[in-house]
């Protein structure tokens, strides 16, 4: 029964995974443009960057919550 468990576990928090990366690569990404554009607001891609990282940010934050919790279970049904 265990083993069933952790397997479920395992698989939600891969779907979380899944979700949170895609989302989280947008954010390096914008950081990076950010980070090389200086703090030139003119500059079209420093705004579009600075627009792109607090939709990441919005978004991994409600995912961070449910990966939390999908961690924190997968670790609970782990045998000790």
């Amino acid at each position: 029964m265990t083993q069933a468990i952790s397997q479920s576990s395992l698989t939600r928090l891969k779907r979380y995974l899944a979700d949170y990366r895609p989302q989280l690569e947008k954010a390096i990404a914008a950081i990076q443009i950010l980070e090389t554009q200086g703090s030139d607001a003119n500059e079209e891609a420093f705004t579009q960057a600075l627009a792109d990282l607090h939709v990441c940010a919005t978004v991994l934050e409600s995912y961070s919550e449910g990966m939390v919790d999908a961690i924190d279970q997968f670790t609970e049904e782990q045998p000790d």
